[in-house]
């Protein structure tokens, strides 16, 4: 299997927008790898993870092949990982392909709310270019050659936000945005099943704060990586890589990379490819 990451960063971006921040001013003058779009992934050039605010921006400078995509995965519907109105851009009129495919969107009952009101507020579009699909925690579903795991995140309960457990032969990945240290019935249900994961993104968004409410820093990331080792989904061999930063973490991508490191983490950044 392989990941794409085409942004890094967690609802502000780094620099922010309006932000003269420590992290923001020395990101803007560093540039590189410290400059981090909204997150957003993409699995083995097959499955999206997420529609953030700058999926145009990865579409147009970071070879995001958005009209190849027949699958999107959704965490939850906060406004940086889901822009549902760009979803109609799809529509006739505005995308022409030869062979226009429909996408299927996968998510929990608010987001495929969200998105269908938005498709359907326009009453002139053809909605068949796009399929909804509710999802439902800890029921696998089959994508192809692909089985989709939700759990449920702890984060933004109002929205039954999810992370995703995603296998296909013989890898699994574990991609874990936004979510606090994971709730009890996801350590029960990886008790009870004892799915091995070869990779897993963890949430970081806060990083080096010590205050971590339904974001995760470096401490809770170690926790979570020592309770998956613990139960056996986990072992030397899995790739772990912290992902989804804030500014307000307090440290900039040079700043967190030789920490990351010396816990044993890789650190994303935008464009980053691991196979695995």
């Amino acid at each position: 299997m392989k990941i794409k990451y085409y942004g890094t960063s967690a609802a502000e971006g780094i620099p922010a927008l309006f932000c003269d921040c420590d992290t923001c001013r020395y990101s803007r003058e560093k540039g590189g790898r410290n400059i981090r779009t909204r997150s957003q992934a993409l699995i083995d050039d097959f499955l999206l993870i997420d529609l953030c605010p700058d999926t145009l921006y990865h579409v147009q400078r970071m070879g995001l092949e958005l009209h190849k995509i027949q699958h999107l995965l959704i965490t939850h519907a906060h406004s940086d990982h889901l822009i549902a109105s760009d979803l109609l851009e799809k529509q006739d009129g505005h995308a022409h392909s030869d062979n226009m495919m429909p996408i299927t969107i996968y998510g929990s009952m608010p987001t495929i709310d969200k998105i269908f009101s938005t498709i359907h507020s326009n009453t002139h579009i053809n909605s068949g270019r796009w399929i909804l699909q509710e999802i439902l925690p800890f029921i696998p579903i089959s994508i192809q050659d692909y089985t989709v795991v939700p759990y449920k995140a702890n984060h933004a309960f109002e929205l039954n936000s999810y992370i995703y457990d995603i296998s296909s032969k013989d890898k699994r990945m574990l991609y874990a945005h936004d979510t606090g240290f994971f709730l009890e019935e996801v350590w029960l249900f990886l008790e009870r099943e004892k799915p091995f994961f070869n990779f897993v993104s963890l949430d970081c968004t806060v990083a080096l704060s010590k205050v971590c409410n339904h974001h995760m820093n470096i401490e809770a990331c170690k926790e979570v990586r020592q309770k998956l080792i613990s139960l056996g989904c986990a072992d030397s061999s899995t790739t772990f890589v912290l992902h989804h930063f804030s500014h307000n973490c307090g440290a900039s991508y040079d700043d967190l990379y030789p920490i990351a490191k010396e816990c044993g983490f890789e650190i994303s950044y935008d464009g980053m490819e691991i196979e695995f």
